[in-house]
C-alpha cells in the first residue's frame, strides 16, 4: 500500500472520529480524492446551461473596446519578415500570418496601435510584445516580454464564452483563463487585469493526465505566484452548477506572493444538485492551500455550497512535507449568504482578517438550506488526543487577527475560535456574538457586539469564552477587554480556566454576565446596565469557582445584580477560593446567595440588601448596605459558618441591619464590628 492510500484510509478514520466531536469536517490534500466518487452533472436543472441571458458577442466586443479602442480590419501593406533588429515596429493593421511562423530579429519591440496579429506564431529573439496585440489566434515563442508588465484581458480576444453554457465550454473557459495565467507570467508580466465579463467556470474536473484524483485547489483556477489578478466591480466569476461535494473556484495553492482583488465570485448553492443527499459543503469559492504573503482584497464572494473563502495548510502539521499558509491578508471583502460559513480557517499562521463585511452566513435560501456550522468565521483546526495522552496536532491555525470587520445575520454566530491559538479578535461590529472553545492566547478586544435578532436577544452569547464540560488543559491565557455588548440573552459567558475579562460594557441583556465552572479567573472593572425586566448582573449556578476574582464591576439592573446559585457544593471545593470585592451594585432587589460555599464578600457597595439561602462559609466583610427597602444582612432558612464583621449597614423603617430567622441557628453566624443604622 503506497503513502496515498495510507492517508487515505487514514483520514476516513479520521473523520469517523471528529464527526463526534467537531462541527466541521474540513478537507486536506487528500480529503478530495475520499470525499469524491467523480460524479458530475451539466445542469442539475436539467438545462444545458444556467438560465441566464448571455451577453452577445457584439455586447463582449463593445465592452472590451471602450478601454481597448476599435481594431482595425484593415490589412497591412507591410510584414515582420524584414523587420530589423533593435527595432520598434507599430501594428496600427491587421496581420494575418496564414499559419506560418515569423522568426524575429534581437530586440525587436512590437507596439500596439489599433491593429492586431492573428492566424500565426512570433518567434522572438529577446524582444517585446505589447500586450494589447496577444490573442487566441496568435502563439508567441521564444523569448519575449511584454511591454508592460501589466496585461489587460479583454474576452473578445481569448474565445472565452460568456453567459450561459454547457458543462465542456465552462472546462474549456476555466483552462484558457489559468493558461493565459501562467502565459503572462512567461512573458515576464505581473499584474492581470479583467474588466468587464461575466462567464462560468467548470472547476469539478480532474486537469491532471497521470493523477487521477480529484484536488479541489488544484482543479481551482489557479492564481500563479509573484502575480497580481485584478478584477472590476464588473468581473463575475460564475461556478458551473454541479454534483460535486467539494471543489473550489478560484485558489492560491503553495506560491508566495499572489495577490487578487476586486471582482465577484459566485457559487452554486441554489442550482447545486444535492440529490444524492450528501450534505456537500465543502464547495468554497476561494481557496488559500499552502500559500504564503499573498493578499485576497475588495472582491465579493457570495452563494458557495461551502464556504466563501477556506484557509489551509497542505497536508497535516505533523508531516515533513507540511506546507503552512502563512502571512496572508485578506481585506475589504464581502462574503454573503455562503451556505456553510463564510469563512473558515482550519491551517495558518499570521493571517490577517481586516475590514471586511460577513452578511448572511448559512442562512436558508428557498432552494437551499444553510448547513452546519454557520458562522461568518469559523477557525477550527484538526487535532487529536492519542491512547497515550499525547495531543496530536493534524491541522494547526495560529497567530490570526480579525479586526476591523462587519458582521451581520450570520445562522449561527458570528466569529468563533473553536480550535486555534493566539487569536486576536478586535474592533469589529457583530450582530451574533463571538466565542472561543479549545483555545488559548485569545484576545477579544474592543467590539461592538449588538443583538438584532429575537432569537440572539432572549438566548445568545454576546461572548461566548470558553466551552463547558471539556478537558481544558489547553484553554488558558485568554483574554476579554474594552468590549460593549448590547441585548443579548446573556452578555459574556466565561467558563474554563485562566482567563481575564476587564473594562467591558454590557447594556440591557437579560443576564450581563453567566460564570460557570471556572478556574484561575480575573472579572473586574466592568459594567454592567440593563432595564430589562428581571435581568441580572452576574449569575454564578450550579458550579465551581476556584481562585476566581470578581471585583471593582460596577453593576445596576433591574433584578438581582449577583445570583450565586448552588457554589462550590462539591465537598472536593471546600477549600476553593473565590473572591467578590469592591463591586459598586445597584438594584432595587437583593444579591442572593442560594445553597452556596466558600465565598469572600467584602469591601462591596450596595443600595439594597443581601439574602442568604441554605449556605455556608460565607465572610461577608467591609461591605457597605444602603438598604431602605430590605433588611441589611438577612439569613433565611438554614445557614452555617457565616461571618459578618466590619460592614456599615443602613436600613429604614422596620427592617434590620441583620436578620437570622430562626432556622439557623445563631451559634453558626458570627456577627462583629458592624456599624448598623436603622
Amino acid at each position: 500500500m503506497n503513502v496515498l492510500d495510507l492517508h487515505k484510509r487514514f483520514f476516513i478514520i479520521l473523520c469517523s472520529f471528529f464527526f463526534l466531536i467537531s462541527c466541521t469536517a474540513d478537507e486536506d490534500l487528500f480529503l478530495d480524492a475520499v470525499l469524491n466518487d467523480g460524479n458530475e452533472v451539466d445542469n442539475p436543472a436539467g438545462n444545458d446551461s444556467p438560465e441566464e441571458e448571455a451577453p452577445t458577442e457584439e455586447e463582449i466586443i463593445e465592452s472590451d473596446s471602450e478601454i481597448l479602442g476599435d481594431i482595425s480590419e484593415t490589412p497591412c501593406d507591410f510584414n515582420l519578415d524584414n523587420a530589423e533588429a533593435g527595432s520598434t515596429v507599430v501594428i496600427d493593421c491587421r496581420m494575418d500570418l496564414n499559419g506560418q511562423t515569423v522568426n524575429l530579429p534581437n530586440n525587436i519591440t512590437l507596439d500596439f496601435d489599433g491593429g492586431e496579429i492573428i492566424n500565426g506564431t512570433l518567434n522572438f529573439q529577446s524582444g517585446t510584445i505589447d500586450g494589447r496585440l496577444l490573442n487566441h489566434k496568435l502563439q508567441v515563442t521564444g523569448d519575449a516580454s511584454l511591454k508592460s508588465p501589466t496585461f489587460q484581458f479583454f474576452a473578445s480576444r481569448w474565445n472565452i464564452v460568456q453567459g450561459p453554457t454547457n458543462s465542456d465550454q465552462a472546462f474549456e473557459n476555466r483552462n484558457i483563463l489559468e493558461n493565459l495565467f501562467d502565459m503572462v507570467l512567461d512573458l515576464n508580466g505581473d499584474t492581470f487585469k479583467m474588466y468587464k465579463f461575466d462567464a462560468y467556470f467548470e472547476v469539478t474536473k480532474v486537469t491532471s493526465t497521470s493523477n487521477p484524483n480529484f484536488y479541489a485547489s488544484v482543479e481551482a483556477i489557479n492564481v500563479p505566484g509573484n502575480f497580481s489578478l485584478e478584477m472590476s466591480t464588473d468581473t463575475h466569476l460564475r461556478v458551473f452548477p454541479n454534483s460535486r461535494k467539494t471543489y473550489a473556484l478560484l485558489a492560491i495553492r503553495e506560491v508566495d506572493n499572489a495577490s487578487a482583488s476586486g471582482g465577484t465570485l459566485h457559487g452554486d448553492r441554489d442550482q447545486h444538485d444535492y440529490s444524492d443527499g450528501g450534505t456537500h459543503e465543502w464547495g468554497y469559492l476561494f481557496f488559500v492551500h499552502g500559500a504564503t504573503n499573498s493578499r485576497v482584497s475588495n472582491m465579493k464572494m457570495i452563494d458557495a455550497t461551502g464556504d466563501g473563502m477556506k484557509i489551509q495548510d497542505v497536508n497535516f502539521h505533523f508531516d515533513p512535507d507540511h506546507i503552512a499558509s502563512e502571512n496572508i491578508t485578506v481585506t475589504e471583502c464581502v462574503f454573503n449568504n455562503n451556505r456553510r460559513n463564510n469563512m473558515s480557517i482550519t491551517g495558518g499562521n499570521n493571517l490577517f482578517i481586516e475590514n471586511n463585511e460577513f452578511l448572511n452566513a448559512s442562512v436558508d435560501t428557498n432552494l437551499s438550506e444553510g448547513v452546519a456550522p454557520g458562522f461568518a468565521i469559523d477557525i477550527e483546526g484538526t487535532r487529536k488526543r492519542e491512547a497515550n495522552g499525547e495531543l496530536v496536532f493534524y491541522e494547526r491555525a495560529e497567530n490570526i487577527f480579525i479586526r476591523d470587520n462587519v458582521e451581520k445575520n450570520s445562522r449561527a454566530g458570528g466569529f468563533t475560535v473553536a480550535i486555534g491559538y493566539d487569536v486576536t479578535i478586535e474592533n469589529n461590529t457583530v450582530e451574533t456574538g463571538i466565542s472561543f472553545s479549545l483555545a488559548h492566547g485569545t484576545r477579544i478586544i474592543g467590539n461592538r457586539v449588538i443583538a438584532v435578532t429575537d432569537k440572539m436577544k432572549e438566548i445568545g452569547n454576546g461572548i461566548k469564552a470558553g466551552r463547558a464540560n471539556v478537558d481544558d488543559e489547553t484553554i488558558y491565557n485568554n483574554e476579554i477587554y474594552g468590549n460593549t455588548v448590547e441585548g443579548f440573552g446573556t452578555g459574556i459567558y466565561v467558563t474554563n480556566r485562566d482567563v481575564i475579562v476587564r473594562d467591558n460594557t454590557t447594556e440591557n441583556c437579560r443576564i450581563g454576565m453567566n460564570l460557570i465552572k471556572l478556574t484561575n479567573g480575573t472579572i473586574q472593572n466592568n459594567t454592567i446596565r440593563s432595564t430589562r425586566e428581571g435581568s441580572l448582573g452576574v449569575s454564578v449556578s450550579s458550579t465551581l469557582m476556584n481562585g476566581v476574582l470578581l471585583s471593582s464591576n460596577d453593576i445596576q439592573v433591574d433584578r438581582n445584580p449577583f445570583k450565586f446559585y448552588q457554589v462550590n457544593t462539591d465537598p472536593a471545593s471546600a477549600n476553593y477560593d473565590f473572591t467578590v470585592s469592591d463591586n459598586i451594585l445597584r438594584s432595587a432587589n437583593p444579591t442572593l446567595f442560594l445553597e452556596s460555599y466558600g465565598i469572600q464578600f467584602h469591601d462591596n457597595d450596595l443600595d439594597h440588601g443581601i439574602e442568604l439561602f441554605n449556605s455556608e462559609n460565607i465572610a461577608l466583610s467591609g461591605n457597605t448596605l444602603n438598604a431602605p427597602s430590605d433588611h441589611g444582612f438577612h439569613l433565611r432558612e438554614v445557614n452555617s459558618a457565616i461571618a459578618i464583621s466590619g460592614n456599615t449597614i443602613n436600613v429604614s423603617g422596620n427592617k434590620e441591619c441583620i436578620k437570622i430567622e430562626s432556622t439557623t441557628n445563631s451559634n453558626e453566624v458570627t456577627v462583629s464590628n458592624n456599624n448598623c443604622q436603622e
